[in-house]
């Protein structure tokens, strides 16, 4: 989810061509292959620029350091099986999340685009940079996109305080005419994305409640990245208990957990019992289901619109003049960011320094 609030003091603006530019330097210069740097970059720019901005530079320094420490595979023999004409199993051999979701992804369109939908479940990946670029390129395809993922050990169970389910993320788009209105979800299945309270920390803003459970303290640990410890447990959607629908979150969480391991055969376990949650394999499920398999796109565009119409219409709350449609704001941070400048925030700025020294990239930050 794009984040809103007012920019910290000292925060730069660095054009979308330099940052990206930059961020695929720092992946070649840690030994990928051009092509899955470039990929890379492309994605965390993405999150940069329509605003989601936990999980765009900010992933820089980590994404790096894990392929140099070798918990990322550089050179990955990607293995497809085709399960039935419409299903799949990609096995990432370790790869970088963002090349085996790709790649998963081209699969699970090609299978929409001969018999109207597609699914490919991926095991042995890694961390994929965030749902929302996979299902809007699906979107672009003309299909409805579908990507989840598991990963991590972050997430308390409903009544628990103990770290069990990862953040979970989960992203549907259902496209539009060319140049028209879709409908856009990208949300973690916790109360936040663990990126979104790291941003907080560095920011110096507080932890709302309901983040995390009550019990575990107001004091939150975070190293010299920034990066949140990992026994910290955050809370699913829904917050703490069932009174305000906690296991609801808890559930979706879950199922989310599920459709991302045992139907590839990435045991849940992998998950649950590895002692440093991010030094893991994780899991993703991609779907692509075409739009004209079911009517003429144009006049499910026709539905979609006067839909939001009504949507929009509707009354509005004190102090609100607007109703934003699921994916409207990441649309107005885009333009904006991409008018203006990717903004950096001075320690995301003093990580992307730290690396453009060490691997003598030669920027200009």
């Amino acid at each position: 989810m794009v984040e809103t609030g007012p920019l910290p003091e000292g925060t730069a603006r660095v054009p979308a061509k330099t940052l990206g530019a930059f961020m695929a330097a720092a992946f070649r210069a840690a030994g990928v292959e051009e092509a899955h740097a470039r990929l890379t970059a492309e994605v965390l720019l993405d999150a940069d620029l329509r605003g989601v901005r936990s999980h765009g530079a900010a992933r820089l320094a980590q994404f790096v350091n894990q392929v140099e420490r070798g918990v990322v595979n550089k050179r990955p023999k990607l293995t497809y099986r085709a399960g039935s004409d419409t299903t799949g199993v990609l096995d990432a051999d370790n790869a970088l999340g963002t090349v085996a979701t790709d790649r998963a992804l081209e699969e699970a369109l090609a299978m929409a685009e001969r018999h109207g939908t597609g699914f490919v479940a991926v095991r042995n990946s890694n961390h994929w940079g965030y749902p929302a670029y996979w299902s809007r390129k699906a979107a672009r395809r003309g299909c409805i996109g579908i990507a989840m993922s598991n990963g991590g050990r972050f997430v308390a169970p409903t009544f628990s305080v103990e770290p069990v389910l990862g953040t979970n993320p989960l992203a549907v788009t259902i496209p539009g005419t060319p140049g028209g209105e879709q409908f856009h979800l990208d949300m973690a299945t916790s109360a936040v994305a663990r990126g979104k309270i790291e941003t907080a920390l560095r920011e110096g803003k507080s932890i709302p409640r309901g983040w995390i459970p009550e019990a575990f303290g107001e004091k939150i640990p975070v190293d010299e990245r920034g990066i949140m410890s990992y026994d910290v447990p955050l809370l699913p959607l829904g917050g703490e208990g069932t009174e305000t629908g906690g296991h609801k979150g808890y559930a979706l969480s879950l199922m989310v957990e599920l459709l991302s391991s045992v139907l590839s055969g990435l045991g849940v376990e992998n998950a649950i019992e590895t002692s440093d949650p991010m030094n893991l394999l994780t899991g993703h499920l991609l779907g692509a289901i075409r739009v004209s398999g079911f009517r003429e796109p144009g006049r499910v565009q026709a539905q979609i619109s006067g839909t939001f119409q009504r949507v929009r219409s509707a009354k509005k709350a004190p102090g609100h003049d607007r109703i934003f449609i699921p994916g409207e704001p990441e649309a107005v941070a885009e333009e904006e960011n991409g008018r203006l400048g990717v903004p950096l925030t001075p320690p995301i700025m003093a990580q992307l320094r730290r690396l453009n020294e060490r691997l003598a990239l030669g920027f200009e930050l």
